[in-house]
């Protein structure tokens, strides 16, 4: 079976003395959501970049659809795959409509001539997907945090890309702007056969939209299978060291309860869930 994306025994280290990522193994495939899920450090973000070559592994292959990765130029990797960080350095006093258009880049065919029309086009359909018309001529970086992630994922969108990577895309955002942005994340794996990994700490946010989820801890893959599945009290308490309660939606998907067993200091009050 050819995959969107595919790794095999990825690992890397910044320095030959210490591995962060040992043997990883990925698959994923179009219309498919894939949470990588895990503790601080554990390597989350650091394997998102190898998966795009912008850390090569030290060894092991990732294939994106069939292809060694190393083989592939920047510009080509970069019409297949789009990526949304968890924050971006962009200083410039770009507009929003500047901002996503830049996504257009690796399409561009003459750089003297610059964006054709048809740049211009998927900029404006993106924009109106996802209702960021109100400001495309404001300055990006005077957005607030969850409209500004939009704008991210809105110039990864432009890309037209068949697989969407994101790192850590909720982190910062409220709990409307964060269910906002995976719910367009989600709808868009069913509707554009787009392929998804987001690295996420939310588990609550990974067990409603994602259909899979792997745990990395220490650098290794420890679990992997649907929320249904890996969302247990004994993995939970395995990856990060604590006691939660998990429920059931009336869908049917879990969702954890964090079980407070100290003394909360400034109420003298025990913290439980029953």
């Amino acid at each position: 079976m050819a995959y969107s994306l595919q790794a095999e025994k990825v690992s890397f280290g910044y320095t030959k003395e210490k591995k962060i990522l040992e043997l990883i193994d990925l698959s994923v495939e179009k219309g498919e959501f894939l949470g990588i899920l895990g503790p601080n450090g554990c390597g989350k973000s650091t394997f998102l970049k190898n998966v795009m070559n912008y850390f090569p592994p030290d060894s092991g292959l990732v294939q994106l659809f069939g292809e060694d990765i190393r083989s592939l130029s920047q510009s080509r990797i970069a019409k297949k795959m789009g990526y949304v960080p968890q924050k971006s350095g962009m200083s410039m006093a770009l507009t929003v409509y500047e901002t996503i258009l830049m996504g257009r880049l690796p399409h561009v065919k003459n750089r003297w001539e610059g964006y054709a029309e048809r740049d211009h086009e998927i900029t404006n359909r993106v924009i109106d997907d996802l209702h960021l018309n109100r400001f495309r001529n404001r300055i990006s970086v005077s957005l607030s945090g969850g409209e500004f992630q939009k704008v991210l994922l809105a110039r990864a969108l432009v890309q037209n890309p068949e697989i969407l990577l994101l790192d850590e895309p909720t982190s910062n955002l409220d709990m409307n702007h964060a269910v906002e942005l995976m719910s367009l994340v989600k709808n868009m794996t069913l509707e554009s056969d787009l392929a998804a990994v987001a690295v996420l700490h939310d588990l609550n946010l990974a067990a409603l939209f994602c259909d899979r989820v792997m745990f990395i801890k220490k650098g290794v893959v420890k679990y992997t299978g649907n929320p249904e599945e890996v969302f247990t009290n004994e993995i939970i308490k395995d990856i990060y060291g604590i006691d939660v309660f998990i429920g059931k939606t009336d869908a049917g998907l879990p969702y954890i309860v964090p079980i407070c067993n100290h003394i909360c200091r400034k109420k003298e009050m025990y913290c439980s869930v029953s």
